[in-house]
């Protein structure tokens, strides 16, 4: 089957089915968004002006669930999957993460990416609960510059 609109194609080959890219490279990262809701308004993600109070998003119901994750997840495996990146929006901000990373095969490589402005109170849970790495967004480190770019009262000591 291929994609052309994705770039996937899924093969048959040797009795296991191998899922690849356009370039023939076998795909083992997913990218996994938890959240389109973000405690930042960047100017190059979600602008104020977009994302200002009469935006909708997504219905908590529309969203999906970290059992209906965990079973793509689980089901990629076997694929070849070996790597999981955590992303949003602002992962942090979804109700129970932790719960969630607790879920996932303890072999995958996991890993997040966020703003970092709740990192704190989270880090240590997010580490026992099995989180191997975190990338965070840092746009500047004065405070001007982070304060434009994030659109945000936060400070990149904050981060």
């Amino acid at each position: 089957m291929k994609s052309s609109k994705a770039h996937i194609e899924v093969r048959l080959y040797l009795g296991l089915v191998m899922v690849r890219d356009a370039r023939n490279r076998p795909l083992r990262d997913l990218r996994i968004s938890l959240t389109d809701r973000c405690n930042m308004r960047c100017r190059y993600c979600m602008p104020r002006e977009h994302f200002d109070g009469n935006h909708q998003f997504l219905a908590k119901k529309e969203i999906l669930s970290y059992e209906e994750l965990t079973t793509i997840v689980q089901s990629l495996i076997p694929l070849g999957l070996s790597k999981v990146r955590l992303t949003g929006g602002e992962p942090l901000l979804r109700k129970d993460i932790c719960s969630f990373i607790e879920m996932l095969p303890k072999d995958l490589d996991l890993a997040m990416t966020t703003n970092g402005i709740l990192l704190e109170r989270f880090a240590n849970d997010l580490a026992k609960a099995g989180l191997d790495r975190v990338t965070v967004s840092l746009d500047a480190v004065d405070v001007e510059t982070f304060q434009a770019m994030g659109d945000t009262d936060e400070t990149p000591e904050t981060v």
